[in-house]
C-alpha cells in the first residue's frame, strides 16, 4: 500500500475514533456529574436512555434551572440525583408515553432527592404511570416537592404516579392539582 492510502486509512481510523469518543461519554462508576443550565440538564436526559449511563452516577444541581417550556423527561434513573433544594422550574410534557414525569422512570436503588420541580405534564396517549418527580419509581424518592398539575387517564401522582414494591416515597410533599379517571393520588 502507498503512503498516501496508509496515511487516509489512519486518518480516517481516527476520525471515527474521535467521533465515538465524543458521541458516547463513559463515566467511571462512582462518577459526579454537575448541572446548572438547562442545555445541561437536556444533555443529562438525553444520555439517560440508556440505562448504562447513570449506573453508580451521583448527578448534583448547583442552582436553580428554569426548562422554559422545555419537553424533558429523564428515561431512566440508575444512580443519585441530589438536587441539593434547588428548583426545576418550568417542566411541560405533552408527548405520548406510559411511565412519563421528569424521572420516566428511577430504577431500583436510585434515589432522586432534596429537589424542587414545578410544572405541568398532560401527556397524549395512553397516559398511564405519570408523576411530576417519576412516572414509575422502584427506587427512593426524598425530600422532594412539587407543584403543578399532572394529567393521565390512570395511576396518577403528583410526586410519582406507580410506586414499585422497591420503591421508597420519604418527607415528600406536593401542592396542585391531578386530573386522572382511576388510580389519583
Amino acid at each position: 500500500m502507498g503512503k498516501l492510502k496508509m496515511r487516509n486509512i489512519a486518518s480516517l481510523l481516527l476520525t471515527l475514533l474521535l467521533s465515538l469518543t465524543l458521541c458516547t461519554p463513559a463515566l467511571a462508576a462512582g462518577s459526579t456529574l454537575s448541572l446548572s443550565t438547562a442545555d445541561e440538564m437536556t444533555v443529562f436526559a438525553r444520555r439517560c436512555s440508556s440505562d448504562a449511563y447513570s449506573k453508580g452516577l451521583t448527578v448534583r444541581l448547583l442552582n436553580d434551572i428554569d426548562l422554559d417550556g422545555a419537553e424533558l423527561s429523564v428515561p431512566i434513573f440508575l444512580g443519585t440525583f441530589d438536587g441539593q433544594g434547588h428548583r426545576i422550574s418550568g417542566l411541560t410534557l405533552s408527548g405520548s408515553a406510559t411511565g412519563y414525569g421528569l424521572f420516566s422512570n428511577i430504577a431500583k436503588g436510585a434515589e432522586v432527592k432534596s429537589l424542587i420541580v414545578e410544572g405541568t405534564i398532560t401527556p397524549s396517549g395512553t397516559q398511564s404511570r405519570i408523576g411530576g418527580i417519576a412516572g414509575d419509581n422502584y427506587g427512593a424518592i426524598a425530600n422532594c416537592a412539587f407543584s403543578g398539575t399532572v394529567t393521565g387517564a390512570d395511576t396518577v401522582g403528583l410526586i410519582a404516579g406507580y410506586n414499585g414494591s422497591s420503591g421508597v416515597i420519604t418527607g415528600c410533599s406536593a401542592a396542585g392539582t391531578v386530573h386522572a379517571t382511576t388510580a389519583a393520588g
